[in-house]
């Protein structure tokens, strides 16, 4: 009953933290002023538990946008933005088309051209994605660039393994793409996919900039070997980021607080990246760059992204682990009732170790099906839809993974 009440009087503390980072405004994209304020107050809650705590920062682009009109056929049919996309104010004709076969058709230059079928059937990878890529979508943004159009409109709905709950999705949310673009729900595009030929009004007020944004990352003990314990402390646009990810924050937050004073067994790395939701991950490349050489030192990158989840239990996945090390997680999170061994999950920064060969592990929730679909990267992203006491739980997990570490012979 007495830890009971330490965890719940505990979770009610940290439910200040989420509140506060999920207060910064407009949001936590990187290089906003919201994003600064929050690396900044990450920075200070780190440093204020007795970490040695480092603020590295790098270049990236920063967006914003006062939304935008379109009136076809004396029919104003609404539009969404896409994210770090440019700006334009343009009467031309409107040209769809739903075969990536079309995109060469010369009557593209300077038309509003409609992407539909096919060609609006995913979101497109960013050019400079770092990760992955796919040829098909350089192919169709390339051809895009090329004709030179005036706008490009798509007609999108919902895609939740990379969108979250976004309706519409952004085909192209791409910093480096060089033609205005913003997204039409299906429910809203009768009047547009019928007026092709027809002239069109388009205004999109959107402006980009370059800016510098930066990393927290706070560290104790000697850093080779080392477990790094990451969690994502950027927003997409427009979002308060709750359950993503400022929970995943808080407990970088538990887990300083517990390791604090401690004889730690193995070096320890806590990372408020800052990028996973940015369409260039620039955090992420600044952290792969300053590590280079060096990635080899971390026996564990223990990535949060998602977890908190109100009304499912976390939901923890492996990687590439030894035996000695997968049955010492098994063994740590074994009596953890709200810790459960989930589905393989590469939507976040353990990727970049698990798709190399690298050990790697992710902390998530079992309802991440119902997450995506609902709250990822929406308005609908509040505190209220974050447990705290299970970022308590997964904080204590994690400090009994490292305080528990074993050794090699």
């Amino acid at each position: 009953m007495a830890a009971e009440i330490r965890k719940n009087s505990e979770a009610g503390g940290q439910l200040g933290h989420l509140e506060t980072l999920c207060s910064f405004l407009p949001d936590r994209r990187p290089g906003s002023h919201g994003n600064l304020e929050a690396t900044s107050y990450a920075a200070a809650v780190l440093t204020s538990a007795g970490w040695q705590v480092s603020q590295p920062d790098f270049d990236c682009i920063d967006w914003r946008t006062e939304g935008g009109r379109l009136q076809v056929a004396g029919v104003e049919v609404p539009i969404t933005p896409s994210p770090y996309g440019l700006g334009v104010d343009t009467t031309g004709p409107v040209r769809v088309i739903s075969d990536p076969a079309d995109l060469d058709r010369p009557e593209l230059h300077d038309a509003i051209v409609v992407l539909t079928g096919s060609l609006a059937k995913e979101p497109l990878t960013p050019k400079r994605f770092p990760f992955y890529g796919s040829e098909e979508h350089t192919r169709i943004i390339n051809a895009i660039e090329e004709v030179r159009p005036a706008a490009v409109l798509a007609i999108t709905g919902k895609y939740p393994a990379l969108c979250g709950a976004l309706d519409p999705y952004p085909l192209i949310e791409d910093g480096d793409f060089t033609i205005a673009t913003a997204n039409v729900r299906p429910a809203d595009a009768k009047p547009l996919l019928s007026a092709d030929g027809r002239p069109a009004d388009l205004e999109i007020r959107s402006e980009r900039w370059s800016t510098r944004a930066r990393n927290v990352i706070a560290t104790r003990g000697p850093q080779a070997p080392r477990v790094t314990v990451m969690a994502h402390i950027d927003t997409k646009p427009g979002t308060p980021g709750a359950v993503d990810n400022a929970a995943g924050v808080v407990v970088l937050f538990l887990v300083a607080e517990r390791l604090a004073g401690l004889d730690l067994p193995i070096g320890v790395e806590l990372v408020a990246i800052n990028g996973e939701d940015h369409y260039a991950a620039p955090g992420e490349l600044d952290w792969l760059a300053a590590n280079r050489g060096r990635l080899d030192d971390i026996a564990l990158l223990l990535n949060i992204d998602g977890a908190g989840y109100r009304g499912g239990r976390s939901a923890f996945s492996t990687y590439n682990l030894e035996p000695l090390l997968e049955g010492h997680v098994a063994t740590t999170f074994a009596n953890r009732p709200s810790l459960v061994p989930g589905p393989e999950f590469y939507q976040s920064d353990h990727a970049i170790f698990a798709m190399r060969g690298r050990p790697a592990m992710a902390i998530t929730t079992e309802l991440v099906d119902e997450m995506l679909e609902t709250l990822f990267h929406a308005p609908t992203d509040t505190p209220e839809q974050v447990d705290p006491s299970l970022l308590v739980d997964i904080a204590d997990g994690i400090s009994g993974l490292i305080m528990g570490w074993p050794l090699h012979d």
